[in-house]
């Protein structure tokens, strides 16, 4: 495919264009394949038009691994980098391709849901809407579904201005624009992901009925660490994963923690080592950025 441009209006009209790519690979295979965020989130008014550096889809858990393998063979690609320990579950995979500036993000889950993730997709599943974004048809959750996706999303980092207003945006919506139908429905999606306490302030905000706790403690905590701590999640949960390891395996995580090899460091291109000289620019950056973060992580505890 040729090179699409890379300014804010090609990068929308990229990104408009991934979401169209992401569902016509899942029509071809039989995928059940849900295009979220973004141009769906503009379409049902729960933020403003703006352009976005990626494109979420979720797909059907079962048959993640499937998808992946044909984006793949369209020349799609994931970024070097190596497993790190995190707060909440790695539910996604970034893929990049040398001709499109945008990136395609392809989930098996969402955060924030707690439940199995095949109960939580069938949720938004039963729901959805179909949607026209780049002229081509793409199955989107409801406009309850997506409130529910993006106060999610809003809720994994409660201290940045875009979250904040997210947030705002769709609690307004839940309270004075949304039907009792799509608030009732709002209910039941959030209900079945297990998702109800993450949205207990939309509901509590909207009195759409009781809060269930549907997380467990150690859920809670972790979600609460994270997006408390968003800016911070990477060297809180090496922390963790040190603090939790036995005692043979610490040294071995804290060195993991420290060092990156030149292979692990991540890059766009998995053919083309980083030169020493970046190499070890990128390590010093590493070790200034999680000291600052450890810091802060010990001084709140107090």
């Amino acid at each position: 495919m040729s090179t699409v441009g890379s300014g804010t209006f090609e990068l929308d009209a990229a990104t408009q264009l991934a979401h169209a790519l992401a569902a016509t690979i899942a029509r071809g295979l039989g995928v059940r394949a849900l295009s979220l965020k973004g141009p769906i989130a503009s379409h049902y008014e729960l933020r403003p038009p703006r352009a976005s550096a990626d494109a979420d889809v979720l797909i059907e858990p079962e048959r993640f691994a499937e998808y992946c393998e044909a984006l793949e063979s369209r020349g799609w690609h994931t970024r070097v980098g190596r497993e790190t320990p995190a707060l909440i579950p790695q539910h996604s995979m970034t893929y990049i391709h040398p001709d499109w500036p945008c990136d395609i993000d392809v989930h098996w889950m969402f955060p924030g849901f707690f439940a199995d993730p095949a109960a939580a997709f069938d949720a938004l599943w039963s729901s959805r809407k179909q949607v026209s974004v780049a002229h081509s048809p793409v199955q989107a959750p409801s406009k309850a579904g997506s409130a529910v996706i993006m106060a999610l999303h809003a809720e994994r980092d409660r201290r940045s201005p875009k979250h904040i207003e997210e947030r705002e945006l769709v609690s307004a919506a839940l309270s004075d624009i949304f039907t009792a139908g799509e608030r009732d429905e709002f209910m039941t999606i959030a209900r079945a992901g297990r998702a109800a306490w993450t949205l207990r302030d939309y509901i509590v905000a909207a009195d759409l009925g009781p809060v269930v706790i549907d997380a467990d403690a150690d859920q809670q905590r972790r979600w609460a660490l994270f997006s408390n701590r968003v800016d911070d999640a990477s060297s809180v949960a090496w922390w963790q994963r040190v603090r939790t390891s036995p005692w043979p395996q610490k040294a071995r995580w804290i060195l993991r923690a420290i060092w990156v090899s030149r292979k692990d460091m991540p890059r766009n291109d998995p053919a083309t080592l980083p030169s020493r000289n970046e190499m070890w620019s990128y390590q010093v950056h590493r070790w200034r950025r999680g000291s600052r973060a450890t810091l802060r992580y010990f001084r709140d505890k107090r």
